[in-house]
């Protein structure tokens, strides 16, 4: 893992790290570019998950990106009144979905 042993400072100033965020950025824009093309998705996200398996992701972790990326995007939403609990629920469904695909491709590769 790239940010393991670095102090939790370095990372939040870490040019790796903001790189990635914006690799997540993007890639979230393609699943949701793709939402009503199931035959589409569901191949990016698996492919993702393989990646992130031949990185050495942690498959704990990505569960956690999803609640990461809902807290960082309502804000500015709230801000501009677009948020509401229907939005919220939309959002976390996305990202279960993103989850359970990516995980699933990581243990078939781990299996193989």
């Amino acid at each position: 893992m790239p940010f393991r042993g670095i102090a939790l400072e370095d990372i939040k100033q870490s040019k790796q790290l903001r790189a990635h965020a914006l690799r997540v950025m993007g890639f979230v824009n393609k699943a949701v570019a793709r939402l009503d093309q199931p035959d589409k998705l569901v191949p990016l996200l698996s492919d993702c998950g393989k990646s992130h398996y031949y990185y050495g992701a942690n498959i704990s972790y990505i569960d956690f990106v999803g609640p990461q990326f809902i807290a960082s995007i309502r804000p500015s939403l709230e801000e501009e009144e677009r948020w509401n609990p229907e939005m919220e629920a939309a959002w976390e469904l996305l990202f279960q979905h993103i989850s359970f695909q990516m995980k699933t491709a990581m243990k078939n590769e781990a299996n193989q």
